[in-house]
């Protein structure tokens, strides 16, 4: 077995990267593309951790090997079937005991293997010290508009035709407004989203990135410093379309949302709102007449609370479309003409 560091670890191919942390630690904070192979399941960890506080280390010692035993013919199918793909980069926490021990262990039995130094929490520190790194010389092309307007959609498109497209809202777990946590499958992760943006820029390695305007804060996680400059320091395009379009495209976002979830985000508003146009909103949500909540939201509300940060920017280009399609073609007309290319 022998140790590696993720600096190292990024110049390397063919290896795969084997989590051995509980589900939970994996769930919360991981690095992008590893696997999830537990060493001790979340309840298992909690009695190892409960019986080294309350009885002895030695006790602890006892109830993890005893978990372990029953679960290594399960963990020795799992890892043998990753082994494949070349060699085998073990982690933990923080490069110690669960890595180790298993690193060590697969080594003997003449597997190719790694364990990453430091694991997750250096893998952490590497992550905060050189996203400004990766994110050095990078341009970027801002779309903004007004709340509806269907920027994330354009962004999804372009990403489709092959454009260097930084969803830095999918990262994030959020859309970025009271409404923003609707519909989304996992709550947000700090760490999740800078890992995210990380390798991304570090992968992709673009010259130009196309994204969408954002504050300082998306829901509960923050765009780090270096991206946020970027975003405020490069070329800005105003999209603009008909308040019907708008309404379609919100009515779309959040078609799955449930009514009690639909009814706190309302809530939400109400602390900000004045009262009569509070209870407006809530009575046309009540009475079931969404899209005319979603159009009296976006003009009573939002355009208002949005039209600072939009008209704080000068614009390189206004792009009205009717569509998104159109907004899409449009967009890439202007690129073209311009002659950038933010293709990966």
């Amino acid at each position: 077995m022998n140790l590696i560091n993720f600096e190292r670890l990024l110049k390397e191919k063919n290896y795969t990267l084997i989590d051995v942390r509980t589900p939970k630690e994996f769930a919360e904070e991981s690095i992008p593309g590893a696997i999830n192979v537990p060493l001790l399941l979340d309840d298992e960890r909690v009695d190892v951790g409960t019986a080294y506080k309350q009885i002895s280390p030695e006790k602890a010692k006892e109830l993890g090997i005893r978990a372990i035993a029953k679960r290594l013919p399960d963990m020795f199918k799992e890892i043998q079937a990753l082994s494949s793909n070349g060699r085998l980069v073990f982690y933990c926490a923080r490069g110690g005991m669960r890595s180790g021990s298993v690193a060590a262990l697969f080594s003997v039995l003449g597997y190719n293997c790694w364990k990453l130094e430091g694991g997750y929490k250096a893998y952490r520190s590497f992550v905060l010290e050189n996203i400004p790194k990766v994110n050095e010389g990078v341009k970027y092309i801002i779309l903004h508009g007004k709340t509806g307007i269907g920027k994330t959609r354009v962004l999804q498109k372009l990403d489709a035709l092959g454009y260097s497209v930084l969803d830095l809202e999918k990262m994030a777990d959020h859309k970025g407004s009271f409404f923003g946590a609707l519909c989304e499958s996992r709550p947000q992760s700090q760490k999740r989203f800078e890992s995210l943006v990380f390798h991304f820029l570090q992968e992709n390695k673009p010259e130009y990135v196309l994204a969408e305007s954002e504050s300082k804060r998306i829901g509960n996680v923050y765009v780090p410093e270096s991206i946020f400059e970027s975003l405020s320091g490069g070329r800005h395009l105003a999209l603009e379309t008909t308040i019907e379009e708008r309404v379609k495209i919100i009515m779309d976002d959040y078609s799955e949302a449930s009514d009690e979830d639909m009814k706190n985000c309302i809530e939400k508003v109400g602390r900000y709102a004045d009262k009569k146009d509070f209870n407006e909103y809530l009575n046309l949500f009540n009475e079931g007449k969404l899209p005319e909540l979603a159009k009296i939201l976006m003009l009573k509300y939002y355009d208002p609370l949005y039209q600072k940060s939009i008209d704080k920017y000068d614009y390189d280009a206004e792009i009205n479309y009717e569509n998104l399609d159109e907004a899409v073609e449009k967009i890439e007309k202007y690129l073209n003409s311009q002659n950038i290319f933010p293709k990966l």
